[in-house]
């Protein structure tokens, strides 16, 4: 893998995390037994996730060339703000070092499981085939990709 491709398997992570937090929130069945604020926790744990699959993605985005002007209009600010507040997210340095930038996110996996956040690589994208195999809809036209993360990876 490439250090962009392992900047994209982060992004994918962290999205996979991010839909199971949000799982809680479609499900009464708990209703009952939640504590006062609850559903407002999970959503803001949830939003939490999410900014962690913004950051990715912009990482993920300079390392496949995206400047940072055309980052900066999809924010609405300019490019000085936009490199102020998210330039630390910029690791093109380390595109041609996967396992280094692997090192990186994997302490900020946000997967309460690090079944998903493994020192390979390789090995998480197949943890989240399965995770992906396990959520696609079976009535769907197209028939599923057999590895619809590392597929492409």
């Amino acid at each position: 893998m490439t250090g962009d491709q392992v900047a994209r398997l982060g992004v994918s992570n962290a999205a996979a995390h991010t839909i199971n937090r949000l799982l809680n929130l479609v499900s009464t069945v708990d209703d009952d037994r939640r504590e006062p604020g609850d559903l407002t926790r999970e959503a803001l744990n949830a939003l939490k996730t999410m900014n962690k699959v913004v950051a990715r993605c912009i990482m993920t985005d300079t390392m496949r060339g995206t400047l940072d002007e055309d980052l900066a209009a999809l924010f609405g600010v300019d490019e000085f703000t936009f490199v102020r507040q998210y330039g630390h997210l910029n690791k093109t340095h380390m595109v041609d070092n996967p396992q280094g930038l692997w090192g990186d996110l994997r302490p900020t996996c946000p997967a309460e499981i690090h079944d998903s956040c493994p020192d390979d690589p390789a090995t998480a994208a197949h943890h989240l085939d399965q995770w992906m195999s396990r959520h696609l809809d079976p009535r769907e036209a197209a028939p599923a990709p057999t590895h619809p993360v590392s597929a492409r990876l």
